[in-house]
């Protein structure tokens, strides 16, 4: 079988390795053009198109994948199958048709849940113990074509968006070539989502990561795990902005106004609107990632001195 692969990030490269040490033709990689990246802004190959390039296959990077042009030149492989995940791009009709059994979608989440940019993070802001991935076949609408394999995962209670993905990721490959296999066999059994149930996970805005002192610990906790490795949530103290990467939650109880440094405790732990909120990991403005521990030390904050929850942008 002919497949051309889609994909962008990271999300998608154990998948392209499956793909790459398997029985089927690669005809082309397809993935997002080279972006700015790091303090110096300097063009840089995403995951996606670092690996393509290292196994020497065909890389196509368009600016519009829906471009005539472009859906043109993509006719010209025949492809008998599309494979899609993390691309970060919509694909237009004349696209989705163009290979001989259409596109499959590998999604990190069980749908019809959390269809959108975010599912891995909503999940986790939302506290939940289970997610998955999902292979469907891709329609015009997004992430609610039919479904044709689905296996979920249980999530750690202190599992970060970018330890979780890792493991979506894996667990999705391999149900992805086994989906292609069945596709093969004529075995495959496609089943409609059930639009009802349906929920979405828009892409997480700057005001959204802020730490709302008044939020009770597990919510906080949650929304610091949701975003690290990146964006990651954040606060200011002293009027200058903290990242906070990993966090945990605190035995114990306190009376202190959230956002309080309990300095009769160790480590970093901060009162919150209910429970006690510990800050493992953190990167202040301009520094560098520390612990918790040593970020207290360095900067020996007073009694009664607080987190701020602040109304602005977090950059």
């Amino acid at each position: 079988m002919r497949i051309v692969f889609f994909g962008t990030s990271e999300f998608g490269v154990p998948l392209l390795k499956l793909l790459i040490a398997g029985p089927h033709e690669l005809a082309a990689v397809v993935t997002q053009p080279n972006r700015p990246r790091g303090r110096g802004r300097r063009l840089e190959p995403g995951p996606i198109w670092s690996a393509a390039e290292a196994a020497g296959l065909r890389l196509l990077a368009p600016p519009d994948p829906n471009n005539t042009r472009f859906v043109a030149e993509l006719s010209q492989l025949r492809p008998d199958l599309g494979v899609l995940t993390a691309y970060g791009r919509i694909l237009g009709p004349a696209l989705l048709k163009l290979p001989a059994r259409g596109f499959i979608n590998l999604h990190p989440s069980l749908l019809p849940a959390y269809r959108g940019a975010a599912p891995i993070q909503r999940a986790l802001m939302a506290g939940c113990t289970t997610t998955g991935v999902t292979v469907i076949r891709m329609t015009e609408e997004v992430d609610a074509g039919d479904i044709l394999n689905q296996e979920p995962v249980t999530v750690g209670p202190d599992e970060t968006a970018g330890e979780l993905s890792l493991r979506l990721a894996n667990v999705g490959a391999r149900l992805v070539t086994k989906t292609i296999g069945e596709l093969l066999e004529g075995t495959a059994q496609a089943r409609p989502q059930t639009q009802c149930c349906a929920t979405h996970a828009p892409k997480v805005t700057d005001s959204e990561r802020y730490l709302q002192w008044k939020r009770p610990a597990s919510e906080l906790h949650n929304l610091v795990r949701a975003l690290s490795p990146k964006p990651c949530a954040c606060t200011f103290f002293r009027s200058r902005r903290v990242l906070v990467l990993r966090s945990g939650l605190a035995q114990g109880t306190t009376t202190a106004q959230p956002g309080t440094i309990l300095l009769d405790r160790p480590g970093l732990e901060v009162a919150t609107g209910f429970g006690i909120l510990s800050l493992l990991e953190v990167r202040p403005e301009a520094g560098k990632t520390q612990a918790g521990a040593s970020f207290r030390n360095g900067l020996r904050p007073v009694p009664g001195e607080r987190f701020e929850s602040r109304d602005v942008e977090c950059k």
